[in-house]
């Protein structure tokens, strides 16, 4: 940790590793981290993902990212950066990093090396794996291949930089970015206005809005995923009738039946 002008702090950093992954738990007061490009070169192939629970400044090479809290970045393992740390009134920052032994990706390499992404679930997903590494401190390979964190950051990446490739207007963009976030997360308790406004990073009644250029309700575009993959489950068969009501995010088995019928013209079949 360098000063940043005359501003300066205490820094606590915590350090795990799993295999030859790393995670990284900063606690600190104003100031600059610092990291050469080249990285660490002796660790091989491998990327970046930073996210920062305060906001910041990211510079990399020609890039300036102003990063709000719970924002995520990505930064390939050969690129140098700076990360930093404003005054805060007596507050610390709090950032995670994770440093991930593989081939950098392509979408990076594609975008100048660094991203910086406004997803508050993949963030949180990041945070929460990284706490999970550091509690673990030397634990072995094998929990590495256990641990799907790592293929799951590498294919939220690809998509967020192909979501941004689209070269749709905003509104259907937003409405498809939306849908693909509700059908990926159809099995996530929680799954509702809040928790799709804060990972969009706008207010609800922006969201209704934009849901709202489909002729459909938020509520009825929740419930048509979450029925079309319970479907999905129950015609190939293999799982009990009770577990699957509750994984697709249905507290009353009534409600499920009701709306499968409605949607389907039968009663589901358990395998």
């Amino acid at each position: 940790m360098e000063p940043l002008g005359n501003q300066s702090g205490p820094a606590n950093v915590l350090f795990g590793f799993v295999g030859r992954h790393r995670a990284i738990q900063i606690r600190s007061g104003p100031g600059v981290i610092r990291r050469p490009a080249g990285g660490l070169s002796r660790l091989g192939d491998h990327y970046l993902i930073l996210v920062p629970w305060s906001a910041c400044l990211l510079i990399s090479g020609e890039e300036r990212c102003a990063l709000a809290p719970g924002m995520v970045a990505a930064i390939d393992g050969d690129r140098g950066f700076e990360l930093q740390l404003g005054d805060r009134g007596g507050e610390s920052h709090m950032v995670d990093w994770l440093h991930i032994a593989a081939p950098s990706l392509p979408e990076l390499r594609q975008v100048t090396g660094c991203i910086a992404m406004a997803s508050f679930m993949l963030a949180r997903y990041v945070s929460s794996h990284a706490r999970l590494i550091v509690k673990g401190v030397g634990a072995d390979e094998p929990l590495a291949a256990r641990m799907p964190i790592f293929d799951y950051i590498r294919r939220a990446i690809r998509d967020y930089v192909q979501q941004a490739d689209v070269a749709e207007p905003e509104g259907p963009r937003s409405l498809h970015r939306i849908q693909s976030f509700i059908e990926t997360h159809v099995k996530h308790p929680q799954l509702g206005a809040d928790l799709i406004a804060r990972e969009f990073g706008i207010s609800k009644r922006k969201l209704y809005a934009v849901v709202g250029e489909s002729g459909a309700s938020l509520r009825d575009m929740i419930m048509a995923a979450r029925l079309e993959a319970a479907h999905r489950v129950i015609e190939a068969g293999g799982q009990k009738m009770t577990s699957l009501i509750r994984d697709h995010g249905f507290t009353n088995a009534s409600t499920f039946y009701r709306n499968y019928k409605r949607r389907f013209g039968r009663t589901p079949r358990a395998g």
